[in-house]
């Protein structure tokens, strides 16, 4: 829709703009920055990496004064420009956007594939179709074996470059300026990519990754810093930071892992909550991921011991009595049917001991001395089973209280049996 009028207006742009600079002296300023490293970024992998010595870069730009002369008495007088303007009426103000990005660009240079993009994102941000939005995201509690590993047309894991960790400091005359941005403690580089109707959609795609990733295997993965760059007029891109959590649970990608991480993130990532609104998660599996997100990043480990056994409570419980029994008894024989934990008497050994430990530290008390190496040791396989009851959990139909009905039949009939791996024939990923 629109892309010939926005082609004929990107070209008249591109033609005024030349004609311009050629045309007489064009009012620049003196844009001085100094490119230096960027020390708030930590890369966990090599603490020495990328430590150059700054640089200074001069060069002349087009006045901001004068480009808003020429857009008010150039750019806006073209007649490709007030055709457009009035075929989208109401809708028109991002052409003005579109317009001065393109000035501005056409200033520096652009060549025809650039025009192009420009002209083909513009055309579908008016139809209101997706646009390309590309993110760069800084990741802690992964590595990777090799670099790049390519997992999809939307995701590339790699390390990083002398670019990734780089800053530019503005300098004029009352000194140097740049943004501040929080301690960001990363290992890996995640380059993300997604067709999307406006840019907060892409936040949304690129955070649910994450949590995706959390449940691939165990692991604390967190970006707490992550660009956006894209040809949307209104929002061509920024950086997204806030502040950053460690986490001890940690897993390393090899390139065998690329296809079962590819069908992974396809398969699961729909099926994720809202990961800006966990905290009000009401569901059982809502409340469980939430709880089981917190333990990775929580420390004493009392603290992380219980929030893994909410999780499973979340999951497993549902107001009835013999709390400790019933739910050690039905996470031992789910996770035996799920074949990813076989060994059903140890696993009900290990959550009855780890429900002991949540109720003392719940009410108040810490473990006692000889309990404390016991969960040191056994916080990391609590966690595991509850990462893979959630991620089964995700992916079964079968309602909560009728999963459990199935749970408790099958300790005593082989008809419950039946019915509990009738529920589980959907769960493709464990």
């Amino acid at each position: 829709m629109f892309e010939p009028e926005i082609a004929g207006l990107a070209t008249a742009i591109q033609d005024a703009v030349t004609r311009y600079r050629e045309g007489s002296p064009v009012p620049t300023r003196r844009d001085v920055r100094v490119r230096r490293r960027d020390f708030s970024l930590k890369y966990r992998e090599d603490f020495g990496f990328a430590n150059f010595p700054p640089e200074r870069i001069e060069e002349d730009v087009w006045d901001w004064d004068d480009q808003e002369r020429f857009q008010a008495s150039t750019i806006k007088s073209l007649k490709e420009y007030q055709s457009l303007v009035s075929a989208l009426g109401p809708n028109a103000d991002s052409v003005e956007q579109f317009a001065r990005a393109l000035s501005f660009a056409s200033f520096r240079g652009t060549d025809a594939n650039e025009l192009a993009e420009r002209v083909t994102v513009f055309g579908r941000e008016l139809a209101r179709e997706p646009v390309p939005v590309k993110m760069t995201a800084f990741i802690a509690g992964l590595s990777i074996t090799e670099s790049p590993m390519v997992v999809s047309d939307g995701l590339t894991l790699r390390r990083p470059t002398l670019e990734d960790v780089s800053e530019n400091v503005a300098l004029d005359e009352y000194g140097g300026f740049a943004f501040h941005q929080p301690e960001t403690w990363f290992s890996v580089i995640g380059e993300f990519a997604f067709e999307v109707a406006y840019p907060g959609l892409a936040q949304d795609g690129l955070l649910r990754a994450i949590e995706a990733l959390r449940l691939f295997r165990l692991g604390g993965i967190e970006t707490n810093r992550y660009p956006m760059r894209s040809r949307h007029s209104m929002w061509p891109g920024g950086v997204i930071s806030g502040p950053g959590r460690y986490s001890r649970f940690t897993y390393a990608l090899s390139p065998t892992h690329v296809s079962m991480l590819s069908e992974f993130l396809r398969d699961v990532v729909p099926l994720l909550l809202d990961p800006l609104h966990l905290d009000k998660a009401t569901t059982a599996n809502g409340i469980a991921y939430a709880r089981y997100r917190d333990a990775l990043f929580e420390n004493p480990t009392e603290r992380a011991l219980t929030s893994a056994i909410t999780a499973l409570e979340a999951l497993f419980l549902d107001g009835e009595t013999e709390l400790t029994h019933r739910l050690a008894q039905r996470v031992a024989v789910f996770l035996r049917a799920l074949g990813t934990h076989s060994d059903a008497r140890a696993t009900y050994d290990t959550v009855r001991k780890g429900y002991k430990i949540r109720s003392t530290f719940t009410h108040g008390s810490s473990a006692s001395p000889k309990d404390r190496p016991w969960a040191e040791s056994n916080v990391t396989i609590l966690l595991e089973y509850a990462r893979a009851c959630i991620l089964a959990f995700l992916q079964i139909s079968t309602p909560k209280d009728e999963l459990l009905r199935h749970l408790d039949r099958a300790m005593i009939d082989p008809a419950g049996v039946n019915q509990l791996n009738a529920s589980l024939t959907s769960v493709r990923h464990k």
